[in-house]
């Protein structure tokens, strides 16, 4: 009787399935392979599109049998006529679940992790233990994908109505650790393992049998799922990955999970799923994990989704059929499966991620040749603010009223200044505030409505230099100025000036990419170039590489961004110094363009940092020796994804290793004025940095860094004015924002210049341009009621200086 129910039970519902759907877009069958008495099940996945032809010979053979199973079919329909009654009863009234958010330190890794845990509708009011669901987030992304994706709707839904039982989901935030390919003691496994696994199967009411534990995960978590599940199955009764990112030489052989599908022991003991969209970039890994799993008999679910790409839009339409496999055995009855939940993301979504760990490299020496200027020295006295002030310029009438002796309620001055006006002949009004010169920035940090007046050279970072006019003092012709003074002891010599302008993300792809071929790159670079001409060098971060084929798909695509090889012209338009290539993008569409891209850099007189041809290009530093100003810059990428970063022999980014940033950063203070670092860190749709990210970024500075600079941010962060160990104060931007990508949103849309003022070898002054990004491809100044409101809304809302 078993053996006729197994024969006519996909043809049944192959039926159900047409009636219900008029036409079957994907659908499962099983076949069955006879061995001795045992009748080996395994899963394939295939898709039909309704044909007259297709529906008689699919769907009438058991309606052709039906004579010959009428009384085994009988019992079947008698059962189907019983009221459904959902077999996962709750003890209370309680409908939602609950997700809670805790961490630990690991001893392992020296690490805080923080992991989010679901427990189910009636928890806190029953003794029962639940089966355990792991599930790994994507690279670039954390503990909270999951919730974004809608895993608690699901599970809520799925619980009350009876399609999913009780259970525990256990979303853990692998940090740095789990983006990094390293598979000795200090490994992501090794914490999950030996660290979160034990201490949350302790805290919660967990059924920590084998046969109660599933894990699985998206992208570069689903590489972990397969990795720890294949090398413990006796751990895990259910593996599943979801775009799981798979590639051949990713991992040594023994924690390769492409590898261990070939010879790994006792596979056979796990369910196993595999899934990806018909536009996923990941697939081709998943489709040789499927061939590697079917050469060995292994069984396992394999799906290839009509439509979708690797990103969350994807996902968040599957969470209920994910959940419904890896509960497939804990359940005591079925129904069928609830709608999806709805989520969008407005950010790019990074492919799944391992990273090369990496060593301490010598410091190479590489100088750029100086820059000769006008060399016309002047005693020079800027307006300036305390650098939140919402003051933004003034005028030249005003300070000629000054230089005139007209009082100002809103001046103050130090003594220093006044003596130093006075014996230059300006009349300094007699109700004019003079504090001592210790007491000056506190005065204008108190009271952020009053200005002052400075020699150049006594600038600092905690002053921002009024604009006059929209402009900056320096930018204009100083024989008008008039706090410009022709002394026999200038304090301003433009010989000893370099002026650093610094961009963020620069991304020539998708909707700007189509801009630029409407609109041309003239119009693109018209709303700052004029801004970004006065700059000694001008540096942006570039995601993305330049292709012959772009937009078009390649062999060896990795990723979705590429540039039309016409939009280069932007960059050298706006007159380009220093490319960063720290990005997660710049090896999407393969290591050939990427290597072309970086010929053209090095063609057009652009100098790179933060990537290269092979690891050791890739954590050079570049060295300016400019009006005998010793810059160092150096840049590295803390995120990945994998195939992004450099390894000993293909280009890509330098990895952020602390091991080799404790070695180079001193090294490099050693030998130069000021350093400069610049950071691909992780993304976060947020103004203010995460603990995280500040920590990182002051460890940075703490080695020796002078400027710390995140160019990852697709919104603009907020700033720090941090003293490090080293006795020295940094200058920290969290996060510059975009200035060419396609992201309408507001915060999105408005960005960060920073322009750093370094005169005989110190970091003197930090110019802030403020800008908006129109039409997804022209940035362009903000006007002063859009930069007062910005201000606002960045030194005052988001409390970087409240």
């Amino acid at each position: 009787m078993a053996k006729v129910f197994d024969s006519i039970r996909v043809e049944w519902q192959l039926i159900s399935d047409f009636v219900a759907n008029r036409q079957v877009r994907q659908y499962r069958i099983r076949t069955s392979a006879e061995s001795g008495s045992v009748t080996k099940q395994t899963l394939t996945y295939v898709e039909i599109l309704y044909n007259p032809s297709t529906f008689y010979t699919q769907f009438t053979k058991p309606l052709r049998l039906l004579p010959r199973y009428i009384l085994a079919i009988l019992p079947l329909i008698l059962m189907m006529l019983i009221p459904f009654r959902p077999g996962f009863a709750q003890s209370c009234d309680a409908s939602t679940g609950t997700i809670t958010r805790s961490h630990f330190r690991s001893e392992t890794a020296e690490t805080t992790f923080y992991h989010s845990v679901y427990t189910p509708p009636c928890y806190d009011n029953s003794t029962v233990t639940y089966p355990v669901v792991y599930l790994m987030h994507g690279s670039s992304d954390d503990d909270g994908q999951w919730a974004r994706l809608g895993i608690q709707a699901a599970l809520d839904t799925g619980i009350a109505n009876g399609t999913l039982p009780p259970m525990i989901v256990v979303m853990p935030f692998g940090e740095w650790l789990a983006n990094k390919n390293q598979f000795e003691a200090v490994s992501w496994e090794n914490v999950f393992l030996k660290e979160l696994m034990p201490l949350v199967e302790s805290q919660y009411r967990i059924d920590a049998r084998r046969e109660s534990r599933a894990i699985g995960g998206i992208s570069r978590g689903g590489f972990w799922a397969y990795e720890i599940a294949f090398r413990h199955p006796d751990l895990f009764s259910a593996v599943g990955g979801h775009s799981a990112f798979f590639a051949e030489g990713q991992a040594p052989p023994d924690y390769d999970p492409l590898k261990l599908a070939n010879n790994a022991a006792d596979l056979d003991t796990l369910r196993i799923e595999l899934d990806h969209g018909n536009a996923d970039y990941a697939a081709p890994g998943v489709d040789l994990m499927h061939q590697r799993l079917d050469q060995r008999g292994i069984q396992h679910d394999f799906t290839i989704y009509p439509e979708g790409q690797h990103n969350n839009a994807h996902w968040q339409l599957h969470v209920a059929e994910y959940l419904d496999f890896y509960s497939a055995d804990w359940k005591t009855a079925a129904s069928p499966t609830p709608p999806p939940i709805v989520f969008a993301t407005n950010t790019p979504n990074v492919p799944a991620a391992t990273l090369a760990p990496t060593m301490p490299t010598a410091v190479p020496t590489s100088t750029v040749a100086p820059v000769t200027t006008a060399t016309e020295s002047w005693s020079l006295f800027l307006p300036v603010v305390a650098f939140p002030s919402l003051q933004i310029s003034t005028t030249l009438d005003q300070l000629g009223d000054l230089r005139n002796g007209q009082a100002d309620s809103k001046l103050t001055l130090d003594e220093t200044t006044a003596q130093a006006l006075k014996s230059l002949g300006v009349n300094v009004a007699p109700s004019t505030m003079i504090v001592a010169d210790d007491a000056l920035q506190n005065t204008l940090w108190r009271d952020r409505t009053l200005y002052s007046l400075l020699a150049f050279d006594r600038l600092s970072t905690h002053y921002r230099v009024l604009h006059i006019n929209g402009q900056h003092p320096l930018d204009m012709d100083l024989q008008t100025y008039p706090f410009a003074f022709h002394t026999d002891h200038p304090n301003y010599e433009p010989q000893k000036l370099t002026r650093l302008l610094m961009s963020g993300v620069t991304a020539l792809t998708r909707l700007t990419r189509k801009e630029l071929d409407e609109k041309g790159v003239d119009w693109a670079a018209s709303g700052i170039q004029d801004f970004v001409s006065h700059a000694d060098f001008f540096h942006t971060s570039n995601e993305v590489s330049f292709s012959p084929d772009c937009p078009k798909s390649v062999t060896n695509q990795l990723g979705e961004f590429c540039s039309r090889e016409a939009h280069f012209d932007l960059l050298t338009k706006l007159g380009l110094d220093i490319v960063e290539l720290t990005g997660n993008h710049n090896n999407d569409f393969g290591t050939d363009n990427y290597l072309k891209t970086l010929q053209w850099y090095q063609d057009h007189g652009i100098y790179t940092i933060g990537g290269g041809a092979n690891l050791d290009a890739a954590r050079q530093p570049l060295l300016l020796d400019h009006h005998d100003n010793k810059i160092a810059m150096l840049a590295c990428n803390w995120i990945g994804p994998y195939y992004a970063i450099a390894k000993e022999a293909s280009p890509g980014a330098a990895f952020c290793d602390w091991d080799w940033l404790r070695v180079v950063i001193p090294q490099l203070k050693a030998e130069n004025n000021i350093v400069v670092v610049t950071v691909q860190y992780q993304e976060y749709e947020d103004y203010k940095p995460t603990d995280k990210q500040v920590s990182d970024f002051q460890g940075l500075a703490d080695l020796g860094a002078d400027v710390v600079i995140g160019t990852q941010a697709h919104k603009p962060q907020t700033f720090d004015f941090y003293g490090a160990r080293t006795g020295q104060e940094s200058f920290i931007h969290y996060g510059l924002g975009n200035l060419f990508f396609d992201q309408p949103f507001w915060g999105n849309s408005r960005f960060f210049m920073d322009e750093l003022y370094i005169y005989q070898g110190h970091l003197l002054n930090v110019d802030l341009f403020t800008g908006i990004i129109d039409d997804l491809a022209r940035p362009r100044p903000m006007t002063p009621d859009e930069q007062v409101n910005f201000f606002a809304f960045m030194f005052n809302t988001q409390g970087s200086f409240q």
